[in-house]
């Protein structure tokens, strides 16, 4: 079993209002499930402030993804100069998963594989990341009931 990583999510409106990464809030913790090396599985403990839940197994093409980013992320330089977290980062709304590696100086974006914006396993900075992502909420809004309350 890999290290757990925190997993955060982001709205659509968090994109509109230009927030951000700063407006990403945690739901839970992922681990990959490994075995000879070879990543199986993931599983996921979701929570929220009031209740933590049982733990979620399951298998993905974004688990696979996550495995081969995390790999190419441990060959970048500049990750082995500094101390980056691991985190996931999901924007639900518009299919969007990717790999968040946060320090206190920088922070970096892997968008997994499937991605609305392209760049499948690139190290995007966060403002082309979400400048790219801006478009998708867009159209994703373009395609809501008018009466219907924002996500």
């Amino acid at each position: 079993m890999s290290t757990p990583h925190r997993v955060f999510a982001l709205l659509v409106r968090d994109i509109e209002a230009d927030g951000g990464l700063e407006m990403a809030q945690p739901v839970g913790w992922r681990f990959l499930l490994e075995s000879g090396g070879n990543v199986l599985a993931g599983a996921e403990v979701s929570e929220t402030p009031e209740r933590t839940f049982p733990p979620t197994f399951y298998r993905s093409s974004s688990v696979g993804a996550t495995a081969t980013a995390v790999r190419a992320a441990r060959a970048l330089p500049q990750l082995r100069l500094a101390g980056f977290d691991l985190r996931l980062l999901r924007i639900p709304e518009l299919y969007q998963v990717a790999l968040w590696l946060h320090s206190p100086n920088t922070d970096l974006l892997i968008p997994l594989a499937p991605s609305p914006i392209g760049r499948e396993g690139q190290v995007t900075p966060p403002p082309l990341f979400f400048r790219e992502l801006a478009a998708r909420a867009q159209e994703y809004r373009a395609r809501q009931p008018r009466d219907r309350e924002p996500t």
